[in-house]
């Protein structure tokens, strides 16, 4: 067993070396190379990453969120707090811990080990998008500082359409780490995937330091037999967090849980149906999008309600008049400004958030034929239309999905993707 070393604290040359031998040999059993290892999943891979998070049926794709009424507390955890997971994979895990305990009574798990002597839940899922609430504090954070930094331009605001290009400008910057869209989010490296129902952890350790993985689950003599429970009650363990496992709701194992508490569950694709929803059918995106321009400029006018403005008149004579911003409420600004400009800004913002590379020119087509939409029908008969265009690209540069693609194409997913949303387009509505 190699002696893993990456943590966060090294250069980033040091990082990319130690985590590339940890992706190789983490697995092996002989000092060969592993790169997949059995009944494992590696979420630094773009398409693992978003098990539980997106899915395609008949053609479309749908982020999703699970149902929370199905979610139930594991047994066993470790704390006082509930540790949370969907019902029939806290079935699955309340299993494994019963044939764990058989093993364990029988002699065959050695006694000793801090976390796989006796197992117990420490983590699950998280409710509340607690992570999207801390780029929301980061977006105000970093726009301040930004209005400070361009402080002439920020003087001459005063009001909220004064406010919006400058922002925008902002934004573009922001959204190359953080998406400020929920949907975007979920399936963005920021989230988690405990978020998904599908995960129990059975550890409190770091994830960025190697050291742990080696020390308290890979080089443990309890972990084989930790993988083999684990892969027969339909659970996969993430390759990068071996204390993370993960429920494989394409696994028979699994499925076979789901189908005891929903007899008519058979794929995954019943799970995805009876347990999870397209987060976009349950919140009005558009409307969040309005409310956040709103708060924002808000925020900048309690900033500095008043500005200090500099004239020069025709005998070149320096005045200085002290200038008020006006406070704007949700409902004025509403009332006054178009759905096309609403839904040009939000689009242009979801383009960028998913990188799909269409032009000003699509974008203001785009937004017009929304706010037309609405106009003649609903919000809804838009919603839907935004969602066939802003189609996310579920295959990135770089992942496996990528490399795979590249024997047989010329071009990568992310043209292809970017093509798919381009010929959704050229609809006519």
């Amino acid at each position: 067993m190699s002696n893993f070393k990456a943590n966060n604290k090294m250069s980033s040359l040091d990082i990319f070396m130690h985590r590339a031998i940890y992706g190789g040999y983490a697995f092996s059993k002989s000092g060969e190379i592993n790169v997949n290892p059995e009944s494992t999943k590696n979420f630094w891979f773009l398409e693992n990453m978003l098990h539980g998070r997106i899915r395609e049926k008949s053609g479309s794709i749908s982020i999703i969120v699970p149902k929370k009424e199905y979610f139930i507390n594991c047994k066993r955890s470790s704390g006082n707090s509930p540790v949370m997971a969907l019902d029939f994979v806290a079935d699955a895990f309340s299993n494994l811990l019963s044939q764990h305990d058989r093993n364990r009574a029988n002699g065959k798990i050695l006694e000793g080990s801090l976390n796989l002597t006796k197992l117990v839940s420490h983590s699950g899922a998280s409710f509340g998008f607690s992570g999207y609430n801390t780029v929301k504090r980061e977006l105000i954070s970093r726009f301040s500082s930004y209005a400070e930094s361009l402080k002439e331009d920020a003087d001459k605001i005063f009001s909220f359409e004064d406010f919006v290009p400058f922002f925008m400008e902002f934004l573009v910057l922001f959204l190359e780490a953080y998406p400020i869209n929920l949907s975007s989010y979920i399936i963005s490296k920021n989230f988690t995937p405990s978020a998904t129902g599908l995960c129990i952890e059975c550890a409190s350790l770091d994830h960025s330091k190697d050291e742990n993985k080696s020390k308290h689950f890979l080089g443990d003599d309890n972990f084989k037999i930790y993988m083999t429970l684990a892969a027969n009650n339909g659970f996969a363990i993430d390759k990068n967090a071996p204390w993370r496992l993960i429920a494989d709701i394409s696994s028979p194992q699994m499925l076979e849980f789901a189908a005891n508490r929903v007899p008519t569950i058979s794929t995954a694709e019943d799970v995805l149906d009876y347990y999870f929803q397209d987060i976009r059918d349950t919140v009005d995106e558009l409307e969040m999008f309005k409310e956040m321009l709103v708060r924002m400029y808000n925020a900048f006018f309690l900033l500095a309600p008043t500005v200090s403005a500099k004239s020069i008149n025709a005998k070149s004579e320096i005045s200085t008049e002290i200038k008020n911003r006006t406070r704007e409420t949700f409902d004025s600004i509403v009332s006054r400004i178009g759905n096309d400009f609403w839904y040009e800004k939000f689009l242009t913002v979801k383009n960028i958030e998913l990188s799909l590379g269409y032009s000003d020119m699509e974008i203001r087509k785009m937004a017009n034929n929304a706010a037309d939409l609405e106009y003649s029908f609903d919000r809804s008969r838009a919603t839907g239309y935004i969602k066939k265009r802003m189609t996310p690209i579920v295959s990135s540069e770089g992942s496996m999905v990528y490399r795979m693609s590249k024997l047989d194409n010329k071009e990568s997913p992310k043209k292809d993707a970017q093509s798919f949303a381009r010929s959704l387009n050229k609809k006519i509505y």
